[in-house]
């Protein structure tokens, strides 16, 4: 595959890396603007209308005017083709705008232009019709590897998820690729969107015929030049249609409608004699007709019915040949490998007959089968195998290897040799000019993102994440596009960008609903709750929390369930919901190992409650803390704690990292603490101020929150009532919203003697109290 480069002018666009460059220089650009002259240029022979536009860059429907508008007016101002110019790109009234400049396409060794290391990812700075988020910096410098480990765990235990589904899910089209992203306009606009074949559920073949057969009459169709909706995708908008019996018209084309597909195609196959007849039910917007075929086997009925097809829609497969052995084997293992039955895959494979035996593309399927059964040393064997195989394989099976032996690196916890197995794969997949399957360079580059993340090097992480997103809607894999986005929104957060990874979360959710992919939309939702607990949204994070109740019971994953469930009683303590929180911590404990989770939020419980004594047990009985530990349980535990010696095992040694290290907002918060309960006031003083300076400059909205509410304590505990109310006025905005803002202003003026201002504070913290008791000092 050539991943190629354009040039027009003294600029060179570069999609591979998300880099325009002028003169050799490469220059700031939104995402969302790039992606958009990257649409315009591969499609520069037509105009684009703002419809299409908007599916390709953004991935969904809703998408204001303004912010499309504001998105083409940053693209154009980097052109320098802002005003009435439009030399390069020209609005097309009432319709989209069209790439009117010359193009070269260029090799990669043919740039002048060289990168070192992966570009930065440039924020996305949308206009959007909604209330302004609150702001936080959006280039912070480095974060602190703690706050980064912190956070990750929601990105990684999904990342890695996503990984093998992907890997599971990544069929044989290698035979038949992908239409690129420069097809003409009739393959642009027409696709097809194919059910698993109806096969009467008595046949001995049902299993692998009902998916097999499905995608061999996929691959057919992108072999001519037709966009077909990925497997998976369709799996979830069928979902809800019987298998056998008649179907229901107006359901199907319910389902027509919500697949943005041009046609519906509706197999179903059974044995007639000796051989199999196939019936195409094909239903478009204004028709519903039928093809028919009989062959010896179920793919060579299908083949036919599938050309006949074609041919009534005058198009024509570039592959007329019958399905060979080898292609029939390889359908009826994906078939099973697709719908999770492993054991049956298995058979399938050792049934090949031994002449197929040694087919590198059998070996990666059997390796793909150990990978799912968990079986890493098998796999890797597998793996290896294939490619060693001479001649070699063909790229796209040996890319399919090396993304296999990234994978098993990924789960054996070595991200390095996964980060270089995946840029081999894409290497291979760049030295082949007749492979064009955007599908198989979607999965390496996010594989390669994934052991980026494991690593620690967010900007490359996010620059491969966004060149998979953009190779998967180039295929139409929304789905797969959105599980990528999720996980960018999980980086989002972890670079403290988090209106921006709230972006990213509601893409996704949208995706995951429509699609009705439970467990990664109730993942997704579970990070975006814990992002908006970050920016000080705790109402908002309940109810989005809540919109998982209905999922729980589609939910099968223990380590999902989990992360549900701790997020749950995360924001229930927010919100002061103790009795829900308390529940969720009880299931927490049944289910998990993660034993320092669980003593987290018993600590914070118990603090909420005004327990001291169970909270000091809790934090004494946990003893020191352990060696890469994140910094929010000691955040809590400092504040759970009975003496200064229990307190002080929480802290992060002073240095600890080397002197590169960023300190943590939450580590600096936990020592400004211990100084307030333990020592002077003058140090504790310095500590919450530096802990605020650390917080302003690394931290999300919560920890300048917290951080400014413990220097507020300390002034008012040492009697500097003025200044106490001075930083309590920077914290205004959130006494409607945050019980312990409201809290602490109820205090303070009772103190000071302000009965009006104290009477309102104390409403407004009643109102947000729960079951929280206004006599607790509530937990920072």
């Amino acid at each position: 595959m050539r991943l190629i480069r354009y040039r027009f002018g003294e600029f060179v666009l570069d999609p591979a890396v998300r880099e325009l460059s002028r003169a050799g220089h490469r220059l700031p650009l939104p995402l969302k603007s790039l992606e958009c002259l990257v649409y315009l240029v591969a499609n520069r022979e037509r105009a684009v209308g703002r419809d299409e536009l908007v599916s390709a860059v953004w991935g969904r429907a809703d998408v204001s005017d303004t912010v499309i508008t504001q998105t083409m007016r940053r693209a154009r101002k980097a052109l320098d083709d802002a005003g009435d110019r439009q030399t390069m790109i020209r609005t097309v009234p009432g319709f989209g705008y069209r790439w009117v400049a010359e193009v070269e396409e260029i090799d990669p060794a043919a740039l002048a232009v060289t990168s070192t290391s992966a570009p930065e990812a440039i924020a996305d700075l949308e206009i959007v019709d909604a209330p302004a988020p609150v702001a936080v910096a959006l280039e912070p410098e480095a974060g602190s590897v703690s706050r980064r480990r912190r956070i990750s765990r929601w990105l990684i235990v999904l990342a890695v998820a996503a990984v093998v589904v992907l890997l599971g899910f990544v069929a044989a089209r290698i035979m038949h690729p992908a239409p690129s992203s420069t097809a003409s306009t009739a393959a642009a606009q027409m696709r097809a969107t194919v059910l698993p074949v109806r096969v009467a559920e008595d046949e001995a073949d049902a299993s692998w015929v009902r998916l097999g057969a499905m995608e061999y009459a996929a691959d057919r169709l992108r072999g001519a030049a037709l966009q077909v909706t990925p497997t998976e995708q369709t799996l979830h908008l069928g979902a809800g249609l019987a298998e056998s019996g008649a179907l229901d018209t107006d359901a199907l084309k319910q389902l027509l409608a919500r697949s943005d597909a041009r046609w519906l195609i509706v197999p179903s196959a059974q044995r007639s004699g000796t051989q199999w007849r196939v019936q195409l039910r094909v239903l478009d917007s204004g028709s519903d007709v039928s093809v028919e075929a009989v062959g010896d086997t179920p793919l060579q009925a299908m083949a036919v019915a599938t050309d006949a097809w074609l041919h009534r829609i005058q198009r024509a497969s570039p592959d007329r040949a019958a399905p060979t052995a080898l292609q029939e084997r390889l359908r009826r293992i994906d078939a099973e490998l697709d719908a999770g039955q492993l054991d049956a895959a298995r058979a399938q494979i050792q049934a090949t007959p031994a002449s197929l035996r040694d087919s590198a593309a059998l070996q990666v399927r059997e390796g793909q089968l150990e990978y799912r059964a968990g079986r890493m040393a098998d796999a890797a064997r597998l793996f290896e195998r294939a490619l060693a195989q001479q001649p070699a394989a063909p790229a796209g099976v040996r890319a399919k290897g090396l993304m296999g032996l990234g994978g098993v690196a990924l789960r054996m916890g070595h991200p390095d040799q996964a980060q270089a197995h995946y840029s081999q794969a894409l290497a291979v997949l760049a030295d082949d000019a007749s492979n064009r399957d955007t599908s198989l360079l979607g999965n390496a580059y996010n594989g390669r993102g994934v052991a980026q993340v494991q690593q620690g090097n967010l900007e490359a992480a996010v620059a491969d994440l966004g060149q998979a997103r953009i190779a998967m809607r180039r295929t139409g894999d929304v789905v797969s596009a959105a599980m990528v986005g999720a996980n960018l929104g999980r980086m989002e957060g972890m670079r403290n960008h988090w209106p921006q990874a709230l972006q990213e979360f509601d893409s996704a959710i949208d995706v995951f609903e429509r699609f009705q992919v439970n467990d990664y939309l109730a993942a997704t939702l579970a990070a975006k709750a814990m992002a908006q607990l970050e920016l000080v949204q705790p109402a908002q994070a309940w109810a989005t929390l809540a919109r998982t109740d209905a999922l729980r019971g589609a939910l099968e994953d223990p380590q999902l369930i989990a992360v549900i469930q701790n997020a749950r009683a995360t924001v229930a303590l927010a919100t002061g919901k103790l009795g829900e929180a308390e529940a969720a911590i009880d299931a927490l404990a049944a289910t998990t190992t993660q034993d320092l989770s669980v003593t987290r939020l018993r600590m914070a419980l118990a603090v909420a409650r005004g327990d001291v004594v169970g909270a000091g047990r809790w934090a004494g009985d946990a003893g020191a803390r352990p060696e890469g530990q994140d910094a929010s349980v000691a955040a809590i535990a400092v504040q759970a704690a009975a003496t200064s010696t229990d307190a002080g095992r929480w802290l992060r040694p002073e240095g600890a990292g080397g002197a590169a290290a960023r300190p943590d907002p939450a580590d600096a918060f936990a020592r400004a603490f211990v100084q307030h309960r333990f020592g002077d006031r003058a140090a504790a003083l310095r500590a919450a101020q530096a802990a605020l300076a650390i917080a302003n400059r690394d931290g999300s909205p919560n920890d300048r929150v917290r951080a400014n509410l413990l220097r507020a304590r300390i002034l008012m505990d040492a009697g500097q009532m003025d200044q106490a109310t001075a930083v309590l006025g920077e914290l205004d905005a959130y006494a409607a919203v945050d019980y312990r803002v409201a809290w602490l202003a109820a205090a303070l003026y009772g103190k000071r003697g302000d009965a009006g201002s104290a009477r309102q504070a104390r409403q407004e913290a009643k109102a947000l109290a729960g079951e929280r008791v206004p006599g607790v000092v509530p937990l920072l």
